[in-house]
């Protein structure tokens, strides 16, 4: 499963490698519609439980889970983003069961490289590279984003995919201290 953790645009996409079916999600978590940031919070919380719940039934089992590092060099939002990661994180540890609980942290560049061969796409890229390398469209670069999440998360575990993809997830971890940007 990939999760790409955004109020605007939290996307979650599930990928089963043996079936090739998916489960795609996409919802916003606008401020304004909270009476606080912990109300918003909770929200994300549970809805990503749900979704979780949904995936388990109808794939009968999440195997590892890749979520989106935080941009690093980020000036504004760092500390909204770092309460949603941990909403995130809170919901995985609560649905699933370990390993599959600890997700795997994959910077924005490490993404872009598995999926276009280069660290710096653009979101339009993207969304075009999902489409050439596995023939899946979608028309939100979050979802996008999700889904190559997914399939990074897949390759990681099964340690299938080409050289250079291998080659760019080689030093991701899931366990506690060592689920950091690499």
């Amino acid at each position: 499963m990939g999760i790409d953790q955004s109020y605007s645009g939290m996307a979650m996409v599930a990928y089963d490698s043996d079936t090739q079916r998916r489960y795609s999600y996409l919802h916003a978590f606008a401020a304004d519609r909270y009476v606080t940031q912990s109300d918003r919070l909770d929200a994300v919380q549970i809805q990503v439980g749900l979704n979780i719940d949904d995936i388990t039934t109808m794939f009968g089992r999440i195997d590892v889970v890749a979520m989106e590092g935080y941009a690093a060099g980020a000036k504004f939002g760092r500390e909204l983003a770092g309460e949603l990661g941990g909403a995130v994180k809170l919901a995985l540890l609560d649905k699933l069961n370990k390993p599959a609980c600890y997700p795997i942290i994959i910077a924005p560049t490490k993404l872009k490289k598995y999926t276009t061969g280069k660290g710096t796409a653009a979101k339009a890229e993207m969304l075009l590279a999902v489409y050439k390398k596995w023939g899946v469209t979608y028309d939100d670069d979050n979802l996008a984003d999700a889904y190559s999440l997914a399939r990074a998360a897949n390759s990681w575990l099964t340690r299938t995919g080409t050289k250079g993809e291998l080659e760019t997830l080689k030093d991701l971890k899931r366990f506690k201290g060592e689920t950091h940007l690499v």
